[in-house]
This record gives C-alpha cells, structure tokens and sequence, in this order.
C-alpha cells in the first residue's frame, strides 16, 4: 500500500521511496497498534510521495481451525491458564488500543486467517490491499467485522473494489494459497517468528509493535543508507 503526506519531515528527499514491508497477521493484536504506531511515524517524517508499505502475509497459528471461537479459547489452547486471565489479557491490550484511539472489542471471533491472506493478495493485483487491510483490521478488533464468514469477507472485499465473483472464486479454490506460504517462508527466513515485523528498504528491520519514534528512528537510518 501507498502512504504519502506533505507535513514536515525530517528524512532526506532521495527521489526514490522507501519501500516498507510489514509482515502482519489480522487476529493479532500488536500488529493492529503496531501498524497505527507506523502510520503515524511515516506521517512525521517521510516527505509526501516518498514511502511505500508492502503488506506480508505471516499467519502466526497456520494450525488454528477454521471454524471460529473466542479470543479466549484460542488464549487457554495457546498459552494455558484460564478464562478469566484472558479475558483479563485482553482487558489490557483494549486500554492500551483505546489510549491511542483504537477502537478494541474483546468480544471478537478468532479463527484461522489463511483465506484472509489469500484475498488480500486478490486485493493486492487490483491495488486495493492497503484499505482492504485497513477496514478488515479496523473493523475486526472494533467487533463490528467477522473476517471469518465468507459473505462478510466477500461484501468486505467488494466495497474496496474487488469484483465480489472473484473473490468467491479465490475463497471456493485454492488461489494465492502458495503466495501466503511463500510470503511466510520469506518471513521465516528473515528469522520472523511473530508481528509485526518491518523491514526498510532491506536494511533496518523492528521486531515488535515498537513505539512511534522507534518506527521514525528506523525511517532516517534507511533513509540515510539509501541517500
């Protein structure tokens, strides 16, 4: 996706931009603040015209079911413990989404994202992927968007401009299924393990949902290194 601003900067004007890649996965709460805590960094410090961010696809638990269940569940499955401390995990990362003005049920669905991915991907050849994206995400952790039902995904897909006949088509077959995996490899590679994970210009990388001037500070060095 394609992020531009005109508000001043701190960063070089090389005259070529700096291409992002942000290795994600929907369900995942760090990346939906992290990707905010990016967002406002290349706002801060990247000349207008100057960045592009690549979406990849890494799910984090390609063994989850399809079929959808609690945050909670999937927390005990995971990580062991109880209910209750899950939902009081949860109850944390809402404080945390919310202070920064992000909307966050803990009343959401979780399932497995690999059909997400995939029409994502769909979105990507008609250069829709970036608000695709940002819909999905937003609407998902708000609790007003379940990812996990077909239809919903389909009528998602359509209002970001992808034809709601492909989109079925990619969800009934197995379209862009090796391109999320290829994705994930590439990301395994890189030594990922979890998300975000941003690598700029394919010298700086940030593990983690780092802090918005942690994000600024990784834009300059690449900036430098490619000036």
């Amino acid at each position: 996706m394609t992020t531009s601003t005109s508000l001043e900067s701190s960063a070089p004007d090389t005259g070529s931009p700096l291409i992002i890649e942000l290795w994600t996965d929907l369900g995942c709460p760090w990346c939906y603040i992290g990707k905010h805590r990016l967002e406002q960094a290349i706002a801060t410090t990247v000349p207008a015209g100057q960045v592009r961010v690549v979406l990849r696809s890494f799910e984090l638990d390609p063994d989850m079911a399809a079929t959808p269940v609690s945050v909670p569940e999937v927390f005990v499955a995971k990580h062991g413990g109880t209910a209750e401390h899950a939902r009081r995990m949860e109850a944390q990362m809402a404080e945390l989404a919310q202070a920064e003005g992000l909307p966050y049920s803990v009343d959401r669905p979780a399932a497995n994202s690999f059909d997400v991915h995939r029409v994502l991907h769909l979105a990507r050849a008609h250069g829709v992927a970036a608000p695709l994206f940002a819909t999905l995400q937003r609407g998902y952790f708000a609790g007003e968007v379940n990812p996990f039902d077909d239809e919903v995904l389909v009528q998602v897909a359509a209002d970001a401009g992808v034809p709601a006949q492909e989109t079925r088509a990619t969800l009934s077959g197995d379209a862009y299924a090796q391109a999320v995996r290829d994705e994930r490899a590439e990301g395994a590679a890189l030594g990922i393990t979890g998300v975000p994970f941003a690598v700029f210009n394919g010298t700086h990388a940030v593990a983690g949902a780092t802090s918005v001037e942690g994000y600024a500070t990784a834009i300059t060095q690449a900036f430098g290194v490619s000036a």
